[in-house]
């Protein structure tokens, strides 16, 4: 996943960035309203988690112009404490999820993390492609029953073209989930990752769901069971019995 953070620091406790950051989130962070809209606008982030001291006009209009501008992931909002009259005006904003008082960062981060996946419809606690599943709370990968060994990243790549099943990723996309524009390596890596991750996937008998899509990048696709054609069958070039007879026949009368 990749989140953009907005808001201050409340105190030593705050440890949101880290803890998400933990989770093999990317995580992107401002709490200038300005550059938020301009982040927004430029990267194609999973959430946007805002953190509210206290209902200020300025933070409303966030919501507002998030949304005016054409945002479509969830916008979730935490605050330690808030009345009800200021909870009502940042639910009307446009927040799809409202956090008070978590007892826990993993409170958080489940949270945001069930909003993602329901906006990208999986309804499901973990993304199940064809004989795959990716299970985002235990950062875990099934193929036929059976764990998957990835790494770090290979597992971010996984989910993240999960997450995103039936749209191409660039490789330069998928990079900027990966290190959110820092220190960047060749996107050629890209392919050495996606090379491996299939070799791992196909070895326990994993449907082949990630697609090339030449000159563009990557994208995982489910397959239907229509798409796999049937082996041709091979022609039968023998007669039938009473076919041979009547063809030995006429030849027999034709001399």
């Amino acid at each position: 996943m990749k989140i953009l953070i907005f808001g201050n620091i409340i105190d030593n406790r705050d440890v949101l960035t880290t803890f998400f950051k933990s989770k093999l989130v990317v995580v992107d962070e401002t709490s200038e309203s300005e550059e938020a809209l301009d982040l927004a606008r430029f990267y194609d982030y999973d959430a946007v988690l805002l953190r509210l001291a206290d209902t200020r006009p300025t933070e409303i209009e966030l919501i507002r112009r998030l949304r005016i501008g054409g945002l479509r992931c969830p916008i979730v909002a935490v605050a330690h404490s808030l009345g009800e009259a200021s909870r009502l005006r940042v639910l009307e904003a446009g927040v799809d999820d409202l956090i008070v008082s978590a007892t826990s960062q993993e409170e958080i981060f489940l949270r945001v993390q069930n909003q993602v996946r329901r906006s990208r419809g999986f309804q499901s606690p973990s993304l199940v492609i064809g004989n795959v599943e990716i299970n985002m709370n235990a950062k875990k990968i099934y193929a036929a029953g059976s764990e998957v060994t990835l790494t770090k990243k290979e597992y971010q790549i996984l989910e993240i073209l999960a997450l995103r099943k039936g749209c191409v990723l660039s490789k330069e996309a998928i990079l900027d989930h990966l290190y959110g524009g820092l220190d960047e390596p060749n996107p050629k890596i890209i392919d050495v990752f996606i090379c491996k991750i299939r070799k791992k996937l196909l070895a326990l008998g994993a449907d082949d769901l990630i697609e090339t899509n030449w000159g563009r990048g990557y994208m995982v696709v489910e397959k239907r069971s229509a798409d796999i054609a049937p082996p041709p069958k091979s022609a039968d070039t023998t007669l039938p019995t009473d076919a041979r007879l009547t063809a030995g026949l006429f030849l027999r009368v034709g001399t």
